[in-house]
C-alpha cells in the first residue's frame, strides 16, 4: 500500500484535487488490468525502463509523478527497473516516502563510459512475497566469450556489455529462480548499421552465457536451476533477428509477451521476459502491458498543465524562444510526460509459485 498522503503537498489546491482524481482512476485501472486477471498466490513479475530516473534537470520527477510511479510498482511483487542513473536519491525517495517498509530494492553500481551512460539496474521486491536469497552479481563475460565489436575496424577487437547485466537469486513461494535484467545497447536503428549488429550480439551473448550456466546448475541443483531473463532488449519485433538471438540459446518467450509492444508508439517490442527452466511445476499464467498514459498525463490533460501547473520548462524551447499554446501542448505530449514517467510501458506477467497442491498430491499417491 503506497503512502498517498503526499498528495496534500501539491499546490495549487485545484491541481491537488486533479491528482487525487487521477490516482483514484490509476488505482482502479491497475486493479482491473492486473489484479483482476491474476492470482494473489502467484508472482506478479514486471520489467520497466523508467527513463533517466534520477538524472536531474528535465528528468527530475515531481511529487505528482513519484506518486504515480509508486502506485504502478505497488501493484506488482517484483519489478526489474532499467535506466536508474548515478544519483540514487530519487530511487531511495521512491521507496522510503512512497512505497514503504514492505518494499526493498537491490541496485548495481554504475556502468561507466559513453555507451554505459553511468546507468544502474535495479530490482524492487515486495518482502511479503519475494525473498532475496543472498546471491547477486553483475555479469562479465569470460575470456573467449566476449562480444565481437562490429563498430571497430581493428580485427578481432572484443568488448563487454555496454551496460553490465545484473543477476540476483530470489524465491517466491515454492519457486526458486535466478533473475537477470539487461539494458541492451541501442545505437543507430538502421538495419545495416554496426550498432544494430552490436545490439544483436549483446542479446546473443547474454542468452548463451545464461543458458550455459543453467545447464551447469541443472546437474547439481535439479529443479532449482530456473533462469528468467528480462528487461530492455531493444528488440525490434517478434520476427526480427534481435528476437531470434534471444530464443536461439533456448530461452522461451511466451507468445503473449512476444507480441506485446512496449514502446509508446506501439510499434516496437523493446522489453521482453524470457524463461529457461528446470522445474516442471512452473506455470506461466497471464501477461500484459500497462499503458500509464491512458490514465495519467493523458493527451486531454495538456490544458491542466499549461493553465494550472505551469511548469517553467513549458515557457521556452531549447533555443530560448517563447512557446505558444500549441507548442506547449506538443511539448507536454512529446517530452514532458515522458520525462516525468517514462518512454516505455511496463511489461508484466504472472507465474505460478505455489506448488503445495503438487506436493500434497505426491504424498497422497506415494
Amino acid at each position: 500500500m503506497t503512502f498517498i498522503h503526499h498528495v496534500n503537498d501539491l499546490e495549487p489546491q485545484k491541481h491537488r484535487r486533479f491528482v487525487a482524481e487521477r490516482l483514484l482512476e490509476l488505482k482502479n485501472r491497475l486493479r482491473q488490468e492486473i489484479h483482476g486477471v491474476s492470482d494473489e498466490r502467484g508472482l506478479r513479475l514486471a520489467t520497466w525502463n523508467i527513463m533517466h530516473f534520477g538524472d536531474g534537470g528535465a528528468y527530475t520527477r515531481t511529487k505528482e509523478s513519484m506518486l504515480y510511479i509508486a502506485e504502478i510498482i505497488d501493484h506488482f511483487d517484483l519489478v526489474a527497473i532499467q535506466e536508474v542513473n548515478q544519483d540514487i536519491k530519487a530511487l531511495d525517495e521512491l521507496f522510503r516516502f512512497h512505497l514503504g517498509s514492505d518494499w526493498d530494492y537491490i541496485v548495481t553500481d554504475t556502468t561507466g563510459g559513453k555507451k554505459g551512460n553511468f546507468e544502474r539496474l535495479a530490482f524492487a521486491y515486495r518482502r511479503s512475497k519475494v525473498r532475496f536469497r543472498k546471491e547477486a552479481g553483475e555479469i562479465v563475460l569470460p575470456s573467449g566469450q566476449e562480444i565481437a565489436d562490429p563498430g571497430n575496424k581493428e580485427a578481432g577487437r572484443t568488448v563487454q556489455f555496454a551496460r553490465t547485466p545484473f543477476s540476483v537469486a530470489f524465491q517466491s513461494g515454492w519457486f526458486k529462480f535466478k533473475l537477470c535484467t539487461v539494458h541492451i545497447f541501442y545505437g543507430k536503428a538502421a538495419e545495416s548499421s554496426p550498432e544494430m549488429e552490436h545490439r544483436r550480439r549483446e542479446i546473443q551473448r547474454i542468452a548463451q552465457y545464461l543458458a550455459q550456466r543453467q545447464r551447469e546448475q541443472a546437474r547439481t541443483l535439479g529443479d532449482e536451476a530456473n533462469f528468467i531473463l528480462l528487461g530492455d532488449f531493444n528488440i525490434v519485433s517478434p520476427e526480427h533477428h534481435t528476437m531470434q538471438a534471444l530464443e536461439e540459446a533456448g530461452f522461451t518467450v511466451p507468445q503473449a509477451i512476444k507480441e506485446a509492444p512496449s514502446s509508446l508508439s506501439g510499434r516496437h517490442h523493446y522489453d521482453q521476459i524470457a524463461f529457461l527452466l528446470a522445474d516442471d511445476r512452473f506455470e506461466f499464467r497471464t501477461s500484459g502491458v500497462f499503458d500509464m498514459f491512458d490514465v495519467v498525463y493523458r493527451d486531454s490533460d495538456a490544458d491542466q498543465y499549461i493553465d494550472v501547473v505551469k511548469p517553467t520548462s513549458f515557457e521556452t524551447d531549447s533555443d530560448g524562444q517563447p512557446r505558444n499554446r500549441e507548442q506547449k501542448s506538443r511539448y507536454f505530449r512529446s517530452y514532458y510526460r515522458k520525462h516525468q514517467i517514462s518512454d516505455h510501458k511496463l511489461l508484466w506477467c504472472e507465474i505460478k509459485t505455489d506448488f503445495s497442491d503438487d506436493y500434497l498430491e505426491k504424498v497422497r499417491t506415494a
